[in-house]
This record gives C-alpha cells, sequence and structure tokens, in this order.
C-alpha cells in the first residue's frame, strides 16, 4: 500500500497524535479539533458502492488479459527475446496485484474478515506488485533503447544471463520497498467486532505517511516517467531518422506508451502530494480533505487500470506476439489452418517468408528488430569492400 490508503479506501486520516511541545497555541489547537471532527460519512457510502464495483472490474479484466498474455508467452516463445521475458514478467506481476483487489472490495462492503496473516500477506502482495510491474515497465523501455537506437542484440545488459539478473534485482527492489508492510501492517477491531487492516506507525502516523507518500510519487511515478521519456525520445528521434514505412505506426505507438503511464499514474500521485500538503498544514479544510478523498478512491482505482491496459499496449506492439495469439485463438475455436502461413508465428524463418514488406515495418518492436538484423549486415559489406 503505497500511501495506506489502499488498505483501508474509505478513510483519510487527518489528525496526528504526535506533538513534542507541552504548550499549545488555543486557536490552532481549535482548529485541530475541528479538523478532526471533520465527518467523513458522505466519502464513505460513496466509497461502499464505487470502490467495488471498479475492483470488480479491474479484476476480471486485469485476470483475463493477463492470464491471456501469459498463456501465449509460455506456449508460443519458448526462446523468448529479452522483451518477452520482462513482459512475463509484467503478466505474472499484475496477476498477483489483481487477485488482491476482492480482498480489499470484501473489506470496504463489509470489513477484514480475513485474519491478520492474510492482511499482512494481501498488503505485502499489494505493494510489492505495485512497485514491480511499474519496474518492469521501465526495463523494457531500457531493452527497446538499446535494441532500437543501439541495434546490438548481444550488449551486455541483453544477454540473457543480464536479463535474468535484472529481472531479479526488479523483484528483490519492490519486495524491498515493501518490508514496511511486512512490519506495520496489522488487523484493528473498532468499533467491537469490526475489523481494520492497515498500517499501524504507532506515535508517528504523520511522519511514516509521508514517507510512503513521497516513495509512490519519486520511485512509483517521477522516476520511471523521467526514465520511459529519455528512451523513448530516443527512440522517437531514431524512428524518424530510419524513414521507414512503418514509422509513423511505431512512433504513435512510442507515444501511446508514455501517455498511458502518464494519463493513469499522474491524477493518483497528484493527489497523494496534496494530501502530504494537507498533512504538513500548507493548506487546508474539512471540506478540502473531503474533497481529496473522494479524489484519492477514484485516482486511485484509475490507475489500477495499468494492469490490463499496459500489457496489452506493449503486447501488441509486437508482430510476433499478434500472430502467436492469432495462433492461440484458431487452436482454441477448433479451426483447422492449412500449411504456410498460418504455421508462420513458430518459427522465424517461415514468418518472415509468409509476411508482406509492409508487415514487416507495423511496429516499434518490428523496427527494432530488423535494426538489429541490418548492423550485422552493415559491418560485413565494410569488411568485403575493405
Amino acid at each position: 500500500m503505497a500511501a495506506s490508503a489502499s488498505a483501508v479506501p474509505l478513510t483519510t486520516e487527518v489528525a496526528t497524535s504526535e506533538n513534542s511541545s507541552s504548550f499549545y497555541d488555543y486557536e490552532y489547537y481549535l482548529d485541530q479539533v475541528a479538523f478532526m471532527l471533520c465527518r467523513k460519512d458522505e466519502v464513505h457510502s460513496f466509497g461502499k458502492v464505487f470502490l467495488p464495483v471498479f475492483y470488480s472490474l479491474v479484476f476480471v479484466l486485469g485476470l483475463g488479459g493477463n492470464l491471456l498474455l501469459l498463456v501465449v508467452l509460455l506456449r508460443y516463445m519458448p526462446r523468448r527475446p529479452m522483451t518477452e521475458v520482462y513482459l512475463l514478467n509484467l503478466a505474472m506481476s499484475n496477476l498477483l496485484f489483481v487477485v488482491t483487489l476482492p480482498f480489499w472490495g470484501i473489506s470496504v462492503v463489509w470489513h477484514w474478515v480475513f485474519g491478520n496473516f492474510l492482511c499482512k500477506m494481501v498488503s505485502t502482495l499489494y505493494t510489492t506488485n505495485l512497485y514491480s510491474g511499474i519496474f518492469f515497465i521501465s526495463c523494457m523501455s531500457l531493452d527497446k533503447y538499446l535494441e532500437v537506437v543501439h541495434a546490438q542484440p548481444h550488449h551486455r545488459l541483453r544477454t540473457r544471463a543480464k536479463r535474468w539478473h535484472l529481472t531479479a534485482m526488479v523483484w528483490v527492489a519492490a519486495l524491498a520497498v515493501s518490508i514496511p508492510e511486512m512490519v506495520f501492517v496489522q488487523t484493528h477491531e473498532h468499533p467491537l467486532g469490526v475489523w481494520s487492516c492497515y498500517p499501524d506507525f504507532g506515535g508517528h502516523a504523520t511522519i511514516w505517511k509521508l514517507v510512503f507518500r513521497f516513495q509512490q510519487n519519486l520511485l512509483g511515478f517521477l522516476l520511471p516517467l523521467l526514465v520511459m521519456l529519455f528512451f523513448y525520445s530516443r527512440i522517437g528521434s531514431v524512428l524518424v531518422r530510419m524513414k521507414t514505412p512503418g514509422q509513423g505506426r511505431a512512433l504513435r505507438i512510442t507515444v501511446a506508451l508514455v501517455l498511458a503511464f502518464f494519463v493513469l499514474w499522474f491524477p493518483y500521485n497528484l493527489t497523494l502530494f496534496l494530501h502530504s500538503l494537507m498533512d504538513l498544514s500548507v493548506f487546508g479544510d474539512c471540506r478540502i480533505s473531503q474533497r481529496l478523498d473522494y479524489a484519492l478512491q477514484v485516482t486511485e482505482s484509475v490507475a489500477f487500470l495499468h494492469c490490463c491496459f499496459t500489457p496489452i499496449l506493449y503486447a501488441f506492439s509486437s508482430r510476433r506476439f499478434r500472430h502467436y495469439l492469432k495462433a492461440l485463438l484458431a487452436t482454441t475455436l477448433g479451426r483447422h489452418q492449412a500449411p504456410g502461413p498460418a504455421q508462420a508465428p513458430l518459427s522465424s524463418c517461415s514468418e518472415n517468408s509468409s509476411l508482406t514488406a509492409q508487415e514487416e515495418v507495423t511496429g516499434m518492436n518490428d523496427l527494432g528488430e530488423r535494426q538489429t538484423e541490418d548492423a550485422p549486415n552493415k559491418r560485413d559489406v565494410g569488411k568485403s569492400e575493405a
């Protein structure tokens, strides 16, 4: 839970229990009392309807889409290129993320009925896979940058050993970020017989909430966005210089990948940042607090859509994946395809021979593959001329 609001979707704690001074300013004290008495009944009622419906939608779409992606990758890509390895781990991360949503949905409608162990487990899964999904998207942009810009299929960061090392590092980093969930999150009974699952920071709640929110802003949005902007801007400049028939589509895919990440994650991170400013007493009153609670529920739910849309954008930017998906659907539906183009997805040689010249440059992945294949040929021509 990046900002603790995920574990307790209906409430946003605005009062702080820590104060190192023994003397209080009376007017400040009255303001704090008024702030603590701010009622959130309407916010709670809205969340009890909106959140379970949205969580159910994301769960169904995310589960179906990522399972399909996993099946295609595991069945038709036994010798997976590096980008497909990242895509495979992204699909696994998204699946683990969406399975936590029914728990939160039930806790919103009723209360946390799953006990303390599942409270810690589900919270850890949520945070680990939230960050790992974002990190794998960044890794995919790095890999595509090396493939298109440098045209080096055997770059030291693209070897079989390195790709698994990077994959392991992503999982370790995401797990390290979720350690506070294991430590602080636990069940709480209030009122009697009603349980909730959220972090207990003792007398330092405000400080820890600020830390987690800025962590989400930095690691979960700002740094990945800068990484994507740098790599994809370089990719875009190379695609413009290549002047191939598929340049326009590849550029649109590049822009779509960055825009999808920004549109899904910016509103949520902006809301978290405004919550932090309110906790720091930069601004805020009861009405603003209520509006930010509404905004947090909506923007966080919209951000969850990343596990549904992002894999689709990446997968369908690859010509190989589209043909593998067609083969899977044909097999599932029981269609018997004739040999030749129908068997193209199973081998790169038959695929290249059966596709038209226009199809060979239909996406960013295809242009990267073509750029990679052309590099050795250019070196061979140079040697023969010498």
